[in-house]
C-alpha cells in the first residue's frame, strides 16, 4: 500500500474512530451538558490503537508504532507520534473538540521563529567540526544504521567545508531497535570514539557509513571493534567503554535533546536552529542559499 493511502486511511480512520469514542463519552457525562470544554481530552493510545485495527485489521502485514501522544503547542491539538510499517515517524494532530486531524510538521513560524531551538540546542555536546568562534551552529541527529544519514553525512560535511565560519556538532540519535536494531551499539561505540579520541571519531564514523550493509544485530560488537581497528583505534578499550553506564547515559542524553526539540526522524539538521529534513534530496545550491540565508540572520 502507497504510504500517501496508508495516510489517508489513517486520517478518517482517527477522525471516525475518536469522534465516535468521544460521543460516547459526552453522552455518559454528566459535566458534559453543562461545561462543552469539559469534554475535551487526550485520545489514549487505546483510542488510536482501536482505529488502527479497526482500518487495517484486515491486511496483517500493515503495523504500526505509537511514540507518544501528548499535548501540542497550539491548545485543544493533541500530538500524535506513529510509525507505520516501520517508516519515518509521523506527526497527526488530533482536535479533541472537533474530531478532526491533521498529518504534517508544525513549523517555528515569525519574526524570530528559531530562537527557542537555539537556545535548547545550547546542550549538544557531541563531536565537532569547524569554527570555534562561529557565525551560526548547524546540529545534525544521525543514526549509523540510516541510510538516508549515510547520504546526508558527506553533504553536511561539505557545507562545513565551504562554510568555514560555521560549527557542525553530530548528535547520536539512534532510532528504536523495532526499525534499526544494530544503532544504538553503534551510537554507544562512536561515542566511545569521541570520548577517547576525538580525532578519529569522523574517520569511525565513515568507516560504519560504508559498511553499513555487512552490519546486522548479531555481529554489531565484531564489526564495531573491526572498524575501531581500521581507524586506528584500541579496539577493546573501545568495546569495554561501550559497555559501561555512562556511554549508555550520554547517547541517552543526545536521544532525550532530540526528542525535546521533536526529532522525529533521521538525519535531522538544524542550521541556526531552522530545522531542515531531507538533506539527500535538496540541491547543494539550495542548501548553500539555505546556510548563507542564516549566517546573515545570525541570532535571529
Amino acid at each position: 500500500m502507497k504510504k500517501s493511502l496508508v495516510l489517508l486511511l489513517f486520517l478518517v480512520t482517527i477522525n471516525l474512530a475518536f469522534s465516535q469514542t468521544l460521543t460516547s463519552r459526552k453522552e455518559g457525562s454528566p459535566a458534559a451538558a453543562g461545561n462543552p470544554s469539559s469534554t475535551a481530552r487526550m485520545p489514549t493510545k487505546d483510542d488510536i490503537e482501536a482505529a488502527m485495527k479497526r482500518t487495517f485489521g484486515y491486511d496483517a502485514s500493515i503495523t504500526w508504532t505509537i511514540y507518544d501522544i501528548s499535548p501540542s503547542p497550539i491548545p485543544g491539538l493533541a500530538d500524535v507520534v506513529v510509525s507505520i510499517k516501520n517508516q519515518q515517524a509521523q506527526h497527526i494532530f488530533v482536535s479533541g473538540e472537533t474530531q478532526n486531524a491533521i498529518v504534517g510538521e508544525m513549523i517555528p513560524f515569525g519574526a524570530n521563529p528559531f530562537t527557542p531551538v537555539r537556545a535548547a540546542l545550547q546542550a549538544a555536546d557531541g563531536p565537532t567540526q569547524g569554527s570555534q568562534t562561529p557565525a551560526i551552529v548547524l546540529v545534525e541527529f544521525s543514526d549509523l544504521e540510516c541510510p538516508h544519514c549515510k547520504t546526508a553525512q558527506p553533504i553536511v560535511e561539505k557545507l562545513v567545508s565551504d562554510f568555514p565560519q560555521v560549527r557542525y556538532t553530530f548528535q547520536q540519535f539512534p532510532l528504536p531497535a523495532s526499525m534499526h536494531p544494530w544503532a544504538l551499539k553503534a551510537a554507544e561505540y562512536s561515542d566511545c570514539v569521541g570520548q577517547l579520541n576525538p580525532a578519529a571519531f569522523w574517520k569511525y564514523v565513515d568507516t560504519v557509513f560504508e559498511n553499513q550493509g555487512s552490519v546486522a544485530a548479531a555481529t554489531v560488537d565484531d564489526k564495531m571493534k573491526e572498524f575501531a581497528t581500521t581507524a586506528g583505534l584500541d579496539a577493546q578499550k573501545i568495546s569495554a567503554c561501550a559497555s559501561l553506564p555512562q556511554t549508555e547515559a550520554r547517547v541517552k542524553k543526545s536521544i532525550d535533546l532530540g526528542h525535546s526539540l521533536d526529532v522525529t526522524q533521521t538525519p535531522t539538521l538544524f542550521v541556526n536552529g531552522r530545522r531542515v529534513l531531507g538533506l539527500g534530496d535538496i540541491p547543494y545550491a539550495q542548501l548553500k542559499s539555505l546556510v548563507q540565508f542564516e549566517i546573515d540572520h545570525a541570532g535571529k
